[in-house]
């Protein structure tokens, strides 16, 4: 019976409690409305990637009393052999900081041997970590081939075209073709290059793991390691750190277009452990699985063959981990002993490395460092000058003495000899040198900096082929005495990092 009664009532709102439904109904659609909104924008700004630093880290200049490092020597650099130089080199560093030298079995041979002769001449085959594209020895030390360990990926993907040159290398040194006439035509050192830099972060680590630094260098790269060893006194090695002399990298489309910055392989860098922690960390699922690839793995689409530079490749991934570049050029500099350029900007300040300097100068600046280490202060710009002093000599035919800091003479003036240049030059009290390209050219070259330059003989014209260039180089000795006891270096600073100063 009152199922029956209920049924037969009839269905009635009154007027009142049907607006209030109403209005409920609106209400609770609206508040699912603007959930659905704020959710919505909370997971884009959760996927919009975020900027690791808004700028690059700009840090003030640094009075830090460093130490040296060396053990106290009385070195004959002339007459000592290289085991009697390494005796005062400080081993017990090693402990904290791991060198490690990248190399190729296309290498030039000279550049190679002068390095194991300086930059690398006193490490043990257990200190240094040398690695290269090809298992083999380099004198008493062993290239480890660190692209043997690389994913299937790499072998099967049509963006790595240049992988085929690895595999062309290893068939060779398989069948016994290696070093002969067939690799000079078919192996492109520099194609594999780029493909080293991710995997020697993971195998630098799991050889010598937990070192407060890694300093990552070439066959080129001269290191001063007593300044570098000093520099690196005065930086936490759990902070995230990358540091070197830095170049122009890729645009980040994500990041507002934002252009970022890599450190130079050529000149050395350096990365720290917290930074090497970041770049190797792997996530992990609830039961400790990883659950994402390895640092060479996960970043390989990076090195396609439109990716010219290894170096390039390995900034953007850290940039992408949250750590961007430390620039502190001119002490990781990409100079060449030759092309110093000895001005104000860098006469007082530390020198940690060079890039591309002969191998003859590489051996013989290994040498005469030795007679230089001060326990008082690091090794400056205005040290290296006494290396070639350039300015002793007034006049050097057949000589390109450098390109830095260059400058025209007066457009009103008509300059027609090396003779006349020179002049020019004299009565300029802000030029401490000039170059003459003369023979078809007849150009003259003022520069406001000292370097040393280099031989360079007659040579054709770079547009026509029959016209002739020749070079004389000449320096005033006047303007440089002067200018160098306007130098006041008594108050030393390490560089803080900058890209000002560079770019």
């Amino acid at each position: 019976m009152a199922l029956s009664r209920k049924l037969s009532r009839p269905l009635f709102i009154p007027p009142a409690l049907h607006s209030r439904l109403i209005q409920n109904i609106i209400l609770f659609a609206f508040c699912l409305v603007l959930v659905s909104v704020l959710l919505f924008n909370f997971r884009e700004q959760e996927k919009a990637p975020t900027l690791p630093y808004q700028i690059y880290p700009q840090t003030n200049d640094s009075t830090h009393h460093t130490v040296s490092e060396f053990l106290p020597t009385s070195a004959h650099p002339e007459t000592d052999s290289v085991r009697e130089l390494c005796k005062s080199f400080p081993k017990h560093v090693l402990s904290r900081i791991q060198p490690v030298l990248k190399t190729g079995h296309g290498d030039d041979k000279e550049r190679l041997n002068a390095q194991m002769d300086s930059t690398s001449a006193c490490f043990t085959p257990e200190e240094l970590i040398v690695f290269s594209d090809l298992d083999e020895d380099i004198r008493d030390h062993h290239a480890i081939d660190v692209l043997a360990h690389l994913p299937s990926s790499h072998y099967n993907a049509t963006a790595f075209r240049m992988w085929e040159e690895y595999l062309a290398q290893k068939e060779m040194q398989s069948n016994g073709t290696l070093d002969t006439g067939a690799q000079g035509k078919h192996i492109n050192g520099w194609a594999l290059d780029k493909f080293k830099f991710l995997p020697m972060m993971e195998r630098a680590w799991a050889m010598k793991p937990d070192r407060d630094f890694y300093v990552f260098y070439e066959t080129d790269t001269y290191i001063f390691w007593d300044n570098l060893f000093r520099f690196l006194q005065i930086y936490d090695p759990d902070a995230n750190i990358y540091m070197g002399s830095p170049s122009p990298g890729r645009r980040d489309p994500e990041r507002g277009d934002q252009g970022t910055l890599f450190a130079n392989g050529g000149p050395g860098y350096v990365i720290s452990r917290g930074a090497m922690k970041t770049l190797l960390r792997r996530t992990t699922g609830s039961h400790g699985q990883y659950i994402d690839d390895p640092l060479s793995v996960r970043f390989s689409y990076l090195n396609h063959d439109d990716e010219c530079c290894g170096d390039s490749v390995l900034g953007w991934v850290l940039w992408e981990l949250g750590i961007p570049m430390h620039g502190h050029w001119p002490m990781f500099s990409d100079y060449g002993l030759h092309d110093i350029p000895f001005n104000s900007q860098h006469w007082c300040q530390p020198l940690i490395t060079l890039h591309k300097t002969s191998p003859k100068d590489m051996v013989d600046l290994f040498r005469w460092e030795f007679s230089q280490h001060s326990s008082q202060r690091p090794l400056l710009y205005s040290d290296v000058w006494k290396f070639h002093k350039p300015g002793s000599v007034p006049l050097r035919e057949d000589w390109d003495g450098g390109r830095f800091d260059a400058f025209d003479p007066p457009p009103d003036l008509l300059v027609e000899s090396s003779e006349q240049c020179g002049r020019v030059c004299a009565e300029d009290r802000s030029c401490l040198q000039w170059k003459w390209e003369g023979g078809d050219q007849k150009r003259c070259i003022l520069l406001g900096s000292l370097q040393h330059g280099r031989k360079r003989n007659k040579e054709k014209g770079s547009n026509d082929q029959e016209t002739w260039v020749t070079f004389t180089s000449g320096w005033v000795k006047e303007h440089i005495r002067e200018w160098k006891e306007r130098q006041d270096c008594s108050n030393i600073k390490w560089l803080g990092a900058s890209i000002e100063r560079k770019l």
